[in-house]
C-alpha cells in the first residue's frame, strides 16, 4: 500500500467533511492518494495520534482511515502534523519492484522521509524527494 503524495485532488477537507455531516471551518487541501478505495479518507500524520485504525508507517510517521479519525478531528483532536488523501495506492505480487527497476520509474522509497519534504508543493516534490534520496545514499555509503 502507498500514497501518491504530489496529487492534489478536487477536494478540500471542508467538502470532504460536508459529506460525513460535520461543518469544518478553514480550507485544507486533500491530496488523491490512488486509484484503489476512492471513497476511503486516508490520513498520513506524525506518530504522536492514534485511532482505531492506525498502521505505524516508520518511528515519526502512521497512517489511519476510520470513523473514529473524523469525529476526533471534528473536535479539534488531530495530530501535530497530518495530510489528507482520497484513496490510495496498490500493487499486485512483485509489480511495485518491476515499476521501480523500470527505465523510467515512477516512484522513490525513501525509509525516512522528513516532514520537511512531505510538506513540499506538490510541483516541486519529485525534485525535492530525488534530492533527500540522493542524501540518504551518501549517508549510507560514507
Amino acid at each position: 500500500m502507498g500514497l501518491t503524495l504530489n496529487n492534489v485532488s478536487k477536494y478540500d477537507l471542508k467538502e470532504v467533511m460536508h459529506t460525513k455531516g460535520i461543518e469544518w471551518y478553514g480550507p485544507r487541501e486533500v491530496f488523491h492518494g490512488g486509484e484503489y478505495n476512492r471513497s476511503a479518507l486516508v490520513m498520513l500524520h506524525s506518530d504522536d495520534w492514534y485511532s482505531q485504525n492506525t498502521m505505524q508507517v516508520n518511528n515519526q510517521l502512521a497512517m489511519s482511515s476510520d470513523g473514529l479519525m473524523i469525529e476526533k478531528m471534528e473536535m479539534g483532536d488531530t495530530p501535530d502534523w497530518y495530510k489528507l488523501f482520497v484513496g490510495c495506492k496498490g500493487w499486485e505480487h512483485d509489480e511495485l519492484g518491476y515499476e521501480l527497476k523500470s527505465k523510467h520509474p515512477k516512484w522513490l522509497l525513501l525509509a525516512r522521509p522528513s516532514i520537511d519534504l512531505l510538506d513540499t508543493s506538490p510541483d516541486k516534490l519529485w525534485d525535492a524527494a530525488v534530492n533527500e534520496c540522493s542524501q540518504d545514499l551518501f549517508n549510507d555509503y560514507f
